[in-house]
């Protein structure tokens, strides 16, 4: 049995979360339209992304987390649809860049990215305290990542260590890191043996442009679909069950391999270090947060 998702590719606006809920609603409108009962929009899509500080960022925040959770779950119960979609959470005086996770059948749940880069919102944001989860509804078994995120095998492995079939990724790819859609993507999707789903947005933020190109990789790193550089609805189909067929037999008892079952977990106790002084000192490649 497939599975219809959708990326929806918006342009939302920063610091406008009233009119970046409505556009989200039209967007996951078209989505149930074309089928989609699984639908990923953009990084940050209900508040916008390039803020200038922690001070202005907080009432953003604040404003979006009295309204957008229930106004999203709203949308997932009307068009029977699991919907991911970006945004920022307030936690006292710091911020999350979150993902809300709203599930037709009511459940909810909020992904917070690990791993921050130094743009827009996430200078001044918390890394997420937990590890990625897998969620199941309708026979899908899915993660959520964002953006930067993807950056790091070892997040997207969880996910797949977990059960998921399909990787959820709202992002915000600026002009200049091609090689996010171009290479991680794919190859997150084919060494997991997973769908990758990613939903970009459009538009330019404080001189940060967007590039747009949302996609839907499948489990071998083919590209199923892929959006252009303006608004677009992305849609395709995922089959779950295939996904799972991790023992891949290319010639049966001639060329096979199985990039989970094939893992050899005892000789990666190295993974868990800081990394060699390359450039910084070993402290900085940890975030506090992480070790005693």
């Amino acid at each position: 049995m497939t599975i219809r998702v959708a990326a929806c590719q918006i342009d939302p606006k920063l610091g406008e979360v009233e009119a970046n809920l409505d556009l989200i609603a039209r967007a996951v409108g078209d989505a149930a339209a074309a089928g989609s009962t699984f639908t990923v929009l953009p990084e940050a899509a209900v508040t916008g992304y390039a803020f200038a500080s922690l001070s202005e960022a907080l009432p953003v925040a604040r404003k979006a987390e009295a309204i957008a959770e229930r106004t999203l779950l709203g949308l997932a119960e009307t068009h029977r649809m699991t919907i991911v979609c970006g945004t920022l959470e307030p936690d006292a005086d710091e911020v999350f860049n979150t993902a809300l996770v709203l599930l037709p059948d009511g459940r909810r749940y909020r992904y917070r990215k690990m791993h921050l880069p130094f743009l827009g919102v996430d200078r001044f944001a918390t890394p997420g305290p937990d590890a990625p989860s897998v969620i199941e509804i309708d026979g899908l078994r899915f993660g959520v990542l964002i953006c930067y995120d993807l950056r790091f095998p070892e997040a997207a492995r969880i996910c797949s260590l977990e059960g998921a079939d399909l990787i959820a990724l709202p992002t915000n790819w600026p002009v200049g890191v091609e090689f996010h859609p171009d290479l991680f993507a794919p190859a997150r999707a084919a060494e997991n043996h997973c769908y990758v789903l990613a939903a970009d947005r459009i538009g330019t933020e404080r001189g940060t442009t967007f590039m747009g190109r949302s996609l839907l990789v499948d489990y071998e790193g083919q590209v199923l679909a892929r959006a252009g550089d303006g608004e677009e609805l992305l849609t395709g189909e995922v089959d779950p069950e295939a996904a799972r067929v991790t023992h891949v037999q290319r010639r049966p008892g001639e060329h096979e391999w199985d990039t989970i079952g094939d893992r050899r977990p005892g000789l990666y106790e190295r993974l868990l270090r800081p990394g060699a002084d390359r450039q910084h000192p070993p402290s900085a490649t940890q975030y506090s947060g992480d070790v005693e």
